[in-house]
């Protein structure tokens, strides 16, 4: 895949040993995000699932004369194909890590058990018995559209307003055309640690106000890739 060469940064795939940084200021940056609880043991690992998982990608935005990580994108091209390769290849490890930060603090083991656990013990069990089919319901006279979910999208505080956040996902919109997806969509917090002012102005759509399972309220934004 080529660079995408910007104003003093460019954006490209992200490289295995930047994972632990790139899960750096995916804690600096989303603190109010429940993986982050998890800590960067955790979080390194996450994003290595997405950099090696050919149903998704994982973007760093680097200065170019330092090398420095600046900014971080984490996505899907195919949402369920990834997550069940996730779990086959790296779901111990990180049911270990996330273990382990449960036993350390007993506060994430109570949120864990009391708003998550049936939902991410339900999804493992999905996972392991569809493997990694892909569009399994589809069928030749009803073809289901093709999206992809924009996971998490991060901007070093000290780097932000160089438009370090646009050329990240102005990257995957690209990749994601090329694959041929439909239409790409994210959620963000309704409130005002939420990026919906962003995504509005980047092009993407607000699609409305959903409550997750675990009761937590979330904004979706639609990017179309037909325009």
């Amino acid at each position: 895949m080529s660079d995408w060469t910007m104003t003093e940064f460019e954006v490209r795939q992200l490289a295995p040993e930047e994972t632990r940084e790139a899960a750096g200021i995916h804690e600096r940056e989303l603190p109010h995000e429940f993986l982050t609880r998890f800590g960067t043991a955790f979080l390194a690992r996450y994003y290595a699932a997405f950099a090696e998982s050919p149903d998704a990608v994982a973007l760093a935005a680097v200065d170019t004369r330092s090398e420095d990580l600046e900014g971080v994108l984490i996505a899907t091209f195919d949402t369920r194909a990834h997550y069940s390769n996730l779990v086959r290849l790296h779901g111990a490890t990180l049911a270990r890590h996330a273990a382990f930060q449960a036993l350390r603090h007993p506060s994430l083991a109570r949120d864990l058990i009391k708003t998550r656990f049936l939902r991410y013990a339900r999804g493992i069990l999905r996972s392991l018995t569809r493997g990694s089919q892909r569009n399994e319901n589809t069928s030749p006279d009803s073809p289901a559209e093709r999206v992809g979910f924009l996971t998490y999208v991060a901007v070093d505080g000290e780097h932000r307003g160089r438009g370090i956040g646009g050329a990240l996902l102005a990257a995957y919109e690209r990749m994601a055309r090329e694959a041929e997806l439909d239409r790409l969509e994210l959620v963000t917090t309704p409130d005002e640690r939420g990026a919906g002012p962003f995504y509005l102005r980047v092009g993407w759509t607000y699609a409305g106000e959903r409550v997750s399972r675990s009761g937590e309220r979330y904004a979706l934004y639609i990017r179309f890739l037909d325009d």
